[in-house]
């Protein structure tokens, strides 16, 4: 209030002393007048923040002298300044003040002095007009206001026909209308262009995120190129159409990938030299499409050069330091920052600090030195405006269902080339939980009439681990036996078979799908615990997958079958000489090597036939494998030939146990053959003292199963002779 009443008070003391003076002078009987045309016109405002005050400096021109017309001049803007301080600013005020008095000074010079006294007035005036024109805007000079020239002419027009007098405020009020009129005029067909090219760029920017959101949907749309380029422009002094020229390029510099392969974008490791060349044509293709779009600025030359390099060993074209456009040297450098801080297919994002120290380190090789430090300079504030940028909805869906094909691709890809069911099964896991959230899954496959879990991913293992789902009964087994989809069912009936309540179990909703291929039936089973429950858009995506994962189970259990066979004995079930040497050459740990053959086998053969041969090698091997503890393993090397290894069994065991051993083949013989007529020499070998390879072992125990063989017939020879002595 203080500083408005002193305002105030001024304005009035040189009101107040101006009427004085003009009243003493040649003047005084117009004062009054001069006095109202000065309110009036430093009154009425036009649309730039200048006012109609022009008018009154050149009506003054005639009857004023330079120290009268800034006297009244200063004091109409001074009381519109105490009279509205809320549209007037300090600066605003000094700037008005300012071009105000030089453009009285530089017409009331022009217009009084001697080299323009023999022109005749109304010319004079005319030319006066001209010198206030320049002089009022040489402050603030822009060439979109050469427009409003004509009304300073036709301002001196009127100081040349009316003299002065209140009859000139009508006058006065009428030129600032239809200056106002053609203003406003000027002001909707600006709005409309602004309008206009805002359109336009917007549609440029989302069809660019658009591109980027299909090309690229690991990173998401990066706004840090396009605000660090601005802010680069703003910082290094570019002009304004330089300016939006880069604009327009740091959305459009990767549009040239349309003539890329897919499968070269979306390749997650590095390219080979024939792929980089394919890769490399996309900055000129990219310029070729913009060069259709005639833009207004030069954004196809920024565009082309954006992958040359400060030494010149960029592309397409080799330039070289300055012969790079300023626009492409910007978006290079700012681009590969964003490239390091964003994530990509085939690695994760790194820190933006540590993402500039590695652009800053190609600083006059692939950067212009310039530009890396501006860059150094200002990255902080950069990303803060990047950080504080809103997100685009509409791209975020883009990219979600973009990052859903390409995952789902992926996911397909990878598990129909797997043979090994662990490695499909570690290759679902996380790809289902990211499409489809839930909290287990299982895998279920028909085997007997009975659906078991062939892999469990999830929290609930407990529950299903053992769980034998009859087909037919419970989600999963009428899914499997009628092929047809369940969603959001209740998961507590898959135990309801086992007459458990449904109130115990801890899932609630369950997604389920079924699988088949040639020998395989089963289903796929989503369950959760919580009440969200499962969506149309997720029983398409499981959907999606399962035909391929069908594929994956069947082709992996046929694999898995194969390699069992391998390594399996087709008569005894028992592993095999294959399987043998790997666990002798993969087992470290101290034990017993057992070879175990058979006496009296082919007596067996001979006497009872080859069928009761192999019942009795069945029976000996299955009574084997019982008599061992789980932790032991039980082969057949061939023919007759067993071999046990007995883990953690040393020299002062092995005999006890050879007993027991030999024990179980007498008994099976003589249970299957009803007679004694099977009996058994064994020789053991020990880990590591007798060998440290499967070669070293089987044949050390060999030779202590043969010397046994031999002494146990020397036995029974001198026996038998004995007793014929008898």
């Amino acid at each position: 209030m203080l500083v408005y009443r002193s305002w105030l008070g001024i304005s009035i003391v040189l009101i107040l002393v101006g009427t004085a003076w003009i009243s003493a002078g040649e003047s005084g009987d117009s004062y009054f007048a001069y006095s109202v045309l000065a309110l009036l016109a430093f009154g009425l405002d036009l649309a730039d923040g200048s006012t109609m005050g022009f008018v009154f400096i050149i009506l003054a021109l005639p009857h004023l002298g330079w120290r009268e017309t800034l006297l009244l001049a200063g004091s109409a803007t001074f009381i519109h300044a105490v009279t509205h301080p809320a549209r007037v600013e300090p600066r605003t005020l000094l700037r008005s003040l300012c071009s105000s008095a030089l453009a009285i000074l530089a017409t009331q010079s022009f217009y009084h002095g001697a080299a323009a006294a023999r022109i005749a007035e109304p010319l004079r005036l005319m030319m006066a007009s001209g010198v206030c024109f320049i002089a009022l805007r040489a402050l603030r000079w822009n060439r979109s206001n050469l427009w409003s020239f004509p009304y300073y002419p036709v301002a001196a027009g009127i100081a040349a026909l009316f003299p002065i007098s209140v009859v000139l405020a009508p006058l006065l009020y009428l030129t600032w209308w239809s200056y106002r009129l053609y203003e406003r005029r000027l002001e909707q067909q600006q709005k409309q262009w602004k309008l206009a090219a805002s359109l336009n760029l917007r549609t440029i920017e989302a069809l660019a995120m658009a591109i980027e959101a299909k090309d690229q949907p690991v990173t998401g749309h990066s706004r840090r190129v396009q605000i660090y380029a601005m802010e680069m422009a703003k910082e290094l002094g570019l002009e304004p159409h330089e300016i939006e020229a880069l604009r327009a390029a740091s959305l459009l510099y990767d549009i040239g990938e349309l003539a890329v392969p897919e499968h070269i974008i979306l390749k997650p490791g590095p390219l080979t030299p024939e792929e980089f060349e394919k890769v490399k044509i996309h900055p000129g293709v990219a310029a070729e499409i913009l060069e259709q779009v005639k833009f207004p600025y030069p954004v196809a030359p920024i565009v082309l050069a954006h992958h040359e390099r400060w030494d010149g060993t960029g592309y397409p074209n080799g330039l070289k330091g300055t012969q790079i456009p300023i626009g492409a040297r910007i978006l290079s450098a700012v681009d590969a920052l964003d490239a390091y801080a964003s994530p990509r297919r085939h690695r994760e994002a790194i820190d933006v600090r540590e993402a500039l120290e590695r652009v800053a380190a190609e600083s006059g090789g692939a950067y212009d030195p310039r530009v890396i430090a501006v860059l150094r300079k200002k990255q902080r504030q950069w990303e803060k405006l990047v950080v504080s940028t809103p997100d685009q909805s509409f791209v975020d869906s883009i990219f979600s269902a973009q990052r859903e094909a390409n995952a789902l691709f992926d996911l397909t890809r990878r598990i129909s080339g797997s043979l090994d069911l662990k490695e499909t099964f570690a290759t679902l896991k996380p790809a289902l939980r990211q499409l489809v959230p839930m909290d287990t899954f299982v895998v279920w496959v028909e085997r007997e009439g009975r659906l078991v879990a062939e892999y469990i991913g999830g929290d609930h293992v407990a529950i299903f681990s053992s769980l034998r789902i009859p087909m037919g009964r419970g989600l999963s087994g009428w899914v499997a036996a009628n092929q047809k989809p369940i969603i959001n069912g209740d998961a507590s009936w898959e135990l309801a078979h086992l007459g458990t309540a449904p109130s115990t179990t801890t899932v609630r909703h369950a997604l389920s799908v079924p699988l088949a291929d040639a020998g395989l039936v089963g289903a796929l089973t989503l369950y959760r615990a919580q009440d969200a429950r499962f969506t149309t858009e997720d029983t398409r995506i499981v959907s999606t997958i399962a035909p391929k994962l069908s594929g994956a189970i069947a082709n992996g259990l046929r694999f898995q079958r194969a390699a069992d066979q391998a390594v399996t004995d087709a008569m005894t079930g028992l592993p095999n000489a294959a399987a043998l040497a790997d666990r002798l050459n993969g087992n470290r740990s101290p034990g017993a090597v057992v070879v175990c053959d058979l006496d009296g086998f082919k007596n067996v053969n001979d006497r009872f036939g080859h069928l009761m041969g192999n019942r009795l090698l069945e029976g000996v091997a299955e009574r084997l494998r019982k008599s061992c503890r789980a932790e032991d393993f039980v082969a057949r090397l061939g023919g007759d030939e067993f071999v046990l290894l007995l883990d953690g069994i040393g020299p002062g065991e092995i005999a006890a146990r050879i007993t027991q051993f030999r024990e179980t083949v007498r008994t099976t013989g003589k249970a299957l053959c009803k007679e004694d007529v099977l009996d058994a020499s064994f020789g053991a070998a020990f880990f590591p003292a007798d060998g440290t390879t499967s070669d070293e072992l089987l044949a050390v125990a060999d030779q202590r199963m043969y010397r046994l063989k031999a002494e146990q017939k020397a036995g029974v020879l001198r026996m038998k002779q004995r007793q014929a002595g008898a």
